[in-house]
């Protein structure tokens, strides 16, 4: 059975800037030993067509989004920038790709591309590419 707990460990494996700490926005998730967690990190450009996609594409950081993925066992998440802050992303069920949701969000990605919506405005699509550094 896995163990939930806040603290700081999460600032540690997502990569939360440690100074953010101190107010209490930081969690933590134990899991069970031995359990390996894989990290990657990927750059992607992205455009959005429209005024609803440009809207939406504006929640983004404005040249490249750093995405990072972390898996480990049955979990997987997506952590990326949404309006200058740190959104954690879970996969949920897809039909292809890997498909992630936040609050309102969904990142969706299959090879270097991926999609960022709204479920709040079927119109609001973002088209990202994954970039070399």
């Amino acid at each position: 059975m896995r163990k939930y707990s806040f603290g700081l460990m999460a600032v540690l494996c997502l990569g939360i800037n440690p100074a953010f700490a101190s107010k209490a926005t930081s969690f933590q998730i134990k899991l069970a030993s031995p359990t390996t967690v894989d990290r990657q990190t990927v750059l992607y450009t992205c455009q959005g067509n429209g005024d609803a996609a440009k809207e939406l594409l504006s929640r983004l950081p404005q040249k490249r989004v750093a995405v990072q993925y972390i898996n480990a066992d049955a979990i997987s998440l997506a952590v990326l920038p949404i309006e200058g802050h740190t959104q954690v992303f879970s996969n949920v069920i897809a039909a292809d790709g890997a498909k992630y949701a936040a609050a309102q969000y969904v990142w969706w990605n299959k090879g270097n591309d991926a999609l960022f919506s709204s479920e709040m405005d079927d119109k609001a699509l973002v088209t990202c590419h994954a970039v070399s550094k």
